[in-house]
């Protein structure tokens, strides 16, 4: 379980279960104390298999997705197959961190998908430091967030019976965080696909 960097207004949660991953996020974007918009989508699906939340500042986030939507589409088009999770992750890391280290994105994300590999789960922090995860939460409800999931075993838990669990950590996120509100996204990823919930 891992908490990084707190930044000032969010919480997103990402949790490996035995059977896929399960992303969620709360909808509030704040701006210091102003409340800049109810219905941000803080989780992105790059490919049907394959999702991120962010954490920071959104112009920058969404930059960033877009690149890594353009990178994992021509690498279906050149190879003729799914880009893993793995590589897109090391490939947001680069991009953040490496030549432009001075020059970071200000956003942290989480990584998510069903690959060939089956599922996993990666955190990016904004100095392009990439880690391999089970449970993590970011965001400056992240500590609520962890407080609600302690306890239980994601990893032995199928995707559909650990959704309310992870679900309730936002929402108990929203109760104490004031950066934090609106309602929340899920999405669960499995054999399947990415299910926007």
């Amino acid at each position: 379980m891992q908490t990084t960097k707190v930044f000032k207004g969010t919480t997103t949660v990402g949790a490996l279960c035995s059977d896929g991953v399960i992303l969620a996020a709360d909808k509030r974007a704040v701006s210091g104390y102003f409340i800049s918009h109810k219905r941000t989508d803080k989780i992105s699906i790059i490919k049907n298999y394959i999702a991120v939340t962010m954490a920071g500042t959104v112009a920058e986030a969404q930059i960033l997705l877009d690149q890594l939507k353009g990178e994992a589409n021509l690498f279906e088009m050149t190879y003729g197959r799914r880009m893993s999770v793995r590589a897109l992750a090391s490939l947001a890391a680069q991009n953040m961190g490496g030549q432009y280290r001075f020059a970071h994105y200000p956003i942290q994300l989480i990584i998510g998908g069903y690959d060939d590999n089956g599922p996993s789960m990666f955190a990016v922090d904004f100095f392009g430091a990439m880690t391999e995860e089970k449970l993590i939460a970011t965001g400056s409800g992240s500590p609520v967030a962890l407080g609600e999931l302690q306890g239980h075993d994601f990893l032995s838990m199928r995707v559909e019976d650990a959704l309310p669990i992870v679900r309730k950590a936002i929402v108990a996120a929203t109760e104490w965080d004031t950066a934090t509100g609106e309602g929340v996204d899920v999405v669960a990823i499995t054999k399947e696909g990415a299910k926007k919930l």
